[in-house]
């Protein structure tokens, strides 16, 4: 099923169904779901919005096709005993809460964002914050490797109970803060009982680095 064209932004609530977020070569965002029992999804379009709600309990998996060019506005997703998986999407504010299961997202950009997870694991591959985000980890696991250089960012952190490793080192002072003061991309970590780990992608050539942003 395919969205209006003009439609650019996501809000989905879903419990034990699956949601898998990728992008593909068309130019509107698209959705299906695989539900037991043949049970469907409220799915209503409002305001350049696709709202997609749960009308009675099931299992499955949601899947949402977003268009390579497509930068999401606005993208909600809540899920509570599944999984969310976000691949090479675009949004300029996200927010992702989950209860009881793991979140992934892979060469994700992400301008602002909020990302919330309990008792479950957290896998940020090359996701790449431009402005900010807040990451609040309660009972769980978080691996979050970013796809820039480490002086591109400063990180304010709060640990309490686990451990919370940056860049190899294992921060046991909490609260504090981590990073280039001076950096644009900022970054609240959240962990309790959590195990974290923080990593950076160096660049190819840091040659070219200093002037690619000339003050913008």
């Amino acid at each position: 099923t395919y969205a209006r064209p003009k439609t650019n932004g996501l809000d989905i609530e879903l419990s034990q169904i699956h949601l898998i977020a990728a992008t593909f070569d068309e130019e509107c965002i698209a959705y299906r779901f695989e539900l037991a029992e043949g049970k469907k999804l409220s799915c209503i379009e409002t305001q350049k919005t696709l709202r997609i709600r749960q009308m009675t309990p099931s299992q499955g998996t949601l899947y949402v096709f977003i268009p390579k060019t497509m930068l999401l506005e606005n993208c909600s997703i809540r899920v509570n005993r599944a999984d969310i998986r976000l691949e090479g999407m675009q949004a300029v504010h996200i927010l992702a809460m989950l209860n009881m299961g793991s979140v992934t997202t892979t060469e994700c950009v992400f301008k602002n964002a909020v990302i919330n997870i309990a008792r479950g694991s957290l896998s940020c591959d090359k996701t790449e914050i431009v402005r900010s985000c807040a990451f609040t980890v309660t009972d769980a696991t978080a691996a979050i490797t970013f796809p820039s250089e480490e002086a591109e960012y400063h990180i304010d952190y709060v640990q309490n109970g686990g451990t919370l490793t940056i860049a190899g080192n294992e921060l046991t002072k909490s609260p504090g803060e981590y990073g280039n003061a001076k950096a644009k991309r900022r970054i609240i970590f959240s962990g309790a009982v959590s195990t974290a780990s923080i990593g950076f992608t160096q660049k190819e050539s840091n040659q070219t680095s200093p002037a690619r942003n000339p003050g913008n």
